[in-house]
């Protein structure tokens, strides 16, 4: 028999921790819309007849939607939330024909105001293991009815859900079980690259005092050659120099981390103006920094570290004449998220899928340095939060998110 508790108005399973663990594994809250999900949706909206369609999963204190049809908002809260009741019968399909002759629902925000919630049907995703992540649910604005073949329809829908679920969840245990592999090289690139630094930096050094004429005059041609040794070496350096970070961050930042209250005006001000110090193009770059924000953690630092690295990969890959604006808002009730958004054409899916998981892919297409996102992904996930990009035909938006700190009164 399943049993309920009630906490701050939002109602519990007696399994609750362990159905957040389970819904952890699969990383799947706030990434970005994706095919194989929407296709479910709008499939179950044309097939039971309704203006709306979510798969809703719910976390702590909100549902947020994976994907959504008929629905602009990208969450509610946890408290308000139809699938937070369904989830609590997971092996049954919750069905409510007309809100406003249900007492647990007809003084619902949702049902008094905006989206005017007469009919909802919700069929809860649920793990091998058993525990409900969420719902496949579709909605109308009037009261009705499903029949037998819609709602056997949902729920064979619900479990290709699950069936798209699964496969990202086994994708990840698949980079798990060739992590010790890829310890093993990343070692040997560490060692490398202590190597290579020390002999690197004394060619700077040569190849400065030869520019200066250290060793004599040198030819217009000489000086073009050797400005290219120069420039080649510099490119070179740089490229040890983050194998070195990311190799220190993993073996040593990460376990040390300076926690402080983090100061976005410092941080944003000091990236730009680093930023437009290092090149003879300036690139108009604008901060916005939402009013009443929560306080939150971290070592200031490595995220300035993130948003450097972002803006950094905006810059190359923006038009010159065009603005990037990075921006820190409330994500949410429990994080903050910081975008970076500039306006080239954006990204290839094949390159976003694994965009800040590749070790040493060096530079991709559209000029972006892969090394450098994934000692950004190192550090987000250390302090808790996430990483991802989105594009848009008017551009691309690289963000990162970040827990709110509660502060102990």
């Amino acid at each position: 028999m399943l049993h309920i508790l009630v906490m701050n108005e939002i109602i519990l399973t007696n399994n609750e921790t362990l159905r957040l663990q389970a819904l952890r594994q699969y990383r799947i809250l706030d990434t970005i819309c994706e095919a194989a999900f929407d296709d479910l949706t709008r499939l179950s909206a044309q097939i039971c007849g309704t203006p709306i369609a979510l798969i809703s999963l719910i976390d702590e204190s909100r549902q947020w939607f994976k994907s959504k049809v008929g629905l602009d908002t990208e969450s509610t809260s946890r408290d308000l939330a139809f699938c937070a009741q369904a989830i609590l019968q997971p092996h049954d399909t919750l069905i409510i024909s007309d809100t406003l002759l249900d007492p647990r629902f007809a003084t619902n925000p949702l049902v008094t105001s905006d989206p005017y919630i007469r009919f909802y049907a919700g069929t809860p995703l649920i793990t091998p293991e058993g525990y409900a992540l969420g719902t496949l649910c579709v909605i109308d604005h009037v009261p009705r009815q499903l029949n037998s073949e819609q709602l056997e329809a949902l729920q064979v829908l619900s479990r290709q859900v699950m069936a798209q679920l699964e496969l990202k969840r086994n994708f990840y245990k698949l980079q798990r079980i060739t992590s010790d592999e890829h310890k093993q090289i990343e070692y040997l690139i560490s060692a490398l690259s202590h190597d290579l630094r020390t002999p690197l930096l004394g060619i700077r050094g040569a190849l400065y005092a030869m520019l200066g004429g250290a060793f004599g005059s040198v030819s217009d041609t000489w000086k073009d050659v050797l400005e290219d040794c120069r420039q080649a070496n510099a490119d070179l350096l740089k490229f040890v120099e983050a194998l070195l970070n990311v190799s220190r961050y993993k073996t040593e930042v990460s376990k040390t981390l300076k926690y402080e209250i983090l100061n976005w005006k410092d941080i944003f001000v000091e990236t730009i103006i680093r930023t437009n110090g290092i090149r003879q193009e300036k690139s108009v770059i604008r901060y916005k920094i939402a009013s009443s924000l929560p306080v939150v953690c971290g070592d200031a630092l490595e995220i300035q570290r993130v948003v450097q690295t972002l803006i950094d990969n905006a810059v190359k890959a923006n038009n010159p004449d065009q603005e990037i604006t990075l921006e820190v808002a409330l994500f949410g009730v429990e994080k903050v998220k910081i975008s970076v958004r500039c306006n080239t054409l954006g990204i290839a899916p094949l390159d976003n899928e694994n965009l800040f998981n590749n070790f040493i892919q060096g530079r991709g297409r559209n000029n972006i340095d892969k090394l450098g996102l994934y000692l950004c992904l190192q550090i987000v996930e250390a302090h808790k939060g996430t990483i991802n990009v989105e594009n848009t035909v008017e551009g691309t938006t690289f963000w990162f998110t970040l827990p709110v700190t509660l502060l102990k009164s």
